[in-house]
């Protein structure tokens, strides 16, 4: 931590004397100064890391859905109100944050280039290079996933092409999506030959075998190249070495998944936060027992999501207690019905999850994405949003912190989803349907066998794998970009929110947007257009 806290200062140093300027000053940190060793290459690439923000990116697939609803503290977000304008705060974050660590791979990779390393030096150079251009290459394909209109078309307007330091007035245009793929290509290239493996508990928090190959899988499935999407799913789940995490719980008096309702109430425990409610009243008791930070009776899947186990995790991004408290996105304080909820759950997602899997199988996901404190109406439709308060448990925090999370941005159950959807577009109906029986089997706390969907049409087929990854991959940033890309080939008209879910928000925004809106891709943010003359996304007046 030490060594951290020293390269920020000296990167604040570094930063304050401007590229723009050209004037050495006497005692300046410059990047001649700096580079000087493996040493400080890493901890500048420790930094790097750290400007990988996920953050915004999750809360706008979040509020521009239908994850959400308004909260009992009744605030009313723009966002989540359907309206977006080119000064929009969440859109000029993602820019921002992108750029940001781009701007931060750049300087790595300059500032390398003034140091030779030894013989014996060059593996963990070349690496640390290939880290930085891994990171590079995953930040511009993250901007094309929210700015461009169209990621399978080559020829629609992409993003900025940043493959270096740009002096402070420089001008740089967009280019198509064609040209920032190959470039995105280049730097995958070069990790491929360069990456050394990362060792230990936490390898799974930095650039590795696993990251590259989901990353390529992801990327190939937006595109829509689904023989690419598929081989490196088939990889990822052959060869990292990771399985579904399981969620089997043998706690006595575990409710089932269709419990509308359970004991609640101060006297209950079931809004006491770590105090255990007592024998007299068992079912709050065993939601206890199994929500705990520290729990010898939680499943893997549920240790997951409180950063005790890896589970099936194939990248997540490192966030210790009181580093960034992202779970206050949802709740101020916590996860908890006393935690100050900004945002229910939506009611739509909701009644997913209470469904039953079949075959006598139950859905864990209702309990583990969903706090035990949470009230549930019996009668939604006229609920109001003070008497129904779905609280949101996917950041639960952990040990230490009630608010604090690491963001885990692949996961197998999403390559599974992948490699599901490149089998429908093959017409491997059968091949798809198994897949997704595994990943709900994985989600049984029952036990039970889940049956095996059939399919009828290619149409159904998607439509299934959408519905599992709305439940699945849930308040983890990937509902926007699927109801975008996938939403009508599954037979989706839009956003499915629930009526009740906007109330308070403003009576000039409709409940749902659907598909082929223009706010199913983010305005450039206009504080980059007035100094960078870029064109403008459809939908958007410029000011």
């Amino acid at each position: 931590m030490k060594k951290r806290i020293v390269l920020f200062s000296l990167f604040a140093m570094l930063l304050s004397c401007n590229d723009a300027l050209e004037i050495t000053q006497k005692g300046e940190l410059n990047d001649a100064a700096l580079f000087t060793s493996i040493g400080n290459m890493q901890l500048f690439l420790n930094e790097t890391y750290d400007r990988l923000n996920l953050e915004n990116d999750i809360t706008v697939s979040s509020l521009l859905t239908d994850e959400v609803a308004i909260g009992s503290g009744l605030t009313v977000n723009d966002t989540q109100r359907f309206f977006m304008v080119t000064t929009n705060g969440y859109a000029a974050g993602i820019w921002n944050s992108h750029y940001n660590l781009i701007n931060y791979c750049n300087r790595l990779i300059r500032g390398a280039a003034l140091y030779t390393p030894t013989a014996a030096e060059l593996p963990a150079y070349n690496s640390i290079i290939a880290q930085a251009r891994a990171l590079r290459a995953f930040a511009h394909f993250e901007l094309l996933t929210y700015y461009s209109t169209d990621l399978s078309d080559n020829a629609a307007p992409g993003v900025m092409i940043v493959d270096f330091v740009p002096a402070a007035s420089q001008d740089i245009p967009r280019s198509t999506n064609g040209k920032v793929f190959d470039f995105i290509e280049s730097d995958l290239t070069y990790v491929d030959a360069n990456l050394i493996e990362p060792t230990g508990t936490n390898a799974y928090k930095f650039v590795n075998t696993n990251f590259i190959k989901s990353f390529r899988a992801r990327m190939y499935l937006y595109r829509k190249n689904y023989p690419e999407a598929l081989k490196y799913a088939n990889s990822v789940i052959s060869t990292s070495g990771r399985i579904l995490s399981t969620c089997t719980v043998t706690v006595p008096n575990f409710p089932a998944t269709s419990a509308a309702t359970v004991p609640q109430g101060a006297g209950t425990g079931s809004t006491t936060i770590n105090v255990d409610p007592g024998s007299g009243f068992p079912i709050q008791r065993a939601l206890y027992q199994v929500d705990q930070w520290v729990s010898a009776v939680s499943p893997v899947y549920r240790k997951m999501w409180v950063d005790a186990a890896q589970g099936e995790i194939l990248f997540a991004l490192d966030r210790p207690v009181n580093k960034v408290n992202f779970s206050s996105t949802y709740n101020t304080n916590g996860s908890y019905l006393t935690g100050g909820p900004l945002y229910d759950m939506g009611r739509n997602l909701f009644t997913a999850y209470q469904s039953s899997l079949g075959g006598g199988a139950e859905d864990y996901r209702r309990w583990c994405f969903v706090d035990r404190s949470a009230s549930i109406s019996t009668t939604p439709a006229t609920a109001s949003r003070t008497n129904e308060e779905i609280v949101i448990d996917k950041y639960p925090g952990k040990t230490g912190g009630h608010t604090a999370n690491d963001l885990k941005v692949f996961r197998l159950s999403e390559i599974y989803f992948i490699k599901a959807e490149c089998l429908i577009r093959s017409g491997d109906l059968p091949g798809a349907a198994g897949l997704i029986q595994q990943v709900r089997q994985a989600r049984s706390y029952t036990g039970g066998v889940v049956p095996t969907p059939v399919y009828a049409n290619v149409t159904g087929a998607l439509a299934d794998v959408l519905l599992e990854r709305r439940k699945e991959l849930s308040f983890e940033g990937h509902r926007y970009i699927d109801l975008k890309r996938l939403g009508s080939d599954a037979g989706v008209t839009g956003t499915d929110r629930y009526a009740r879910d906007a109330v308070n928000g403003s009576a000039t925004n409709p409940v749902n947007i659907n598909n082929g809106d223009y706010r199913f891709t983010l305005p450039i943010p206009q504080a980059e257009i007035n100094v960078n003359p870029l064109q403008q996304n459809p939908g958007y007046v410029t000011n």
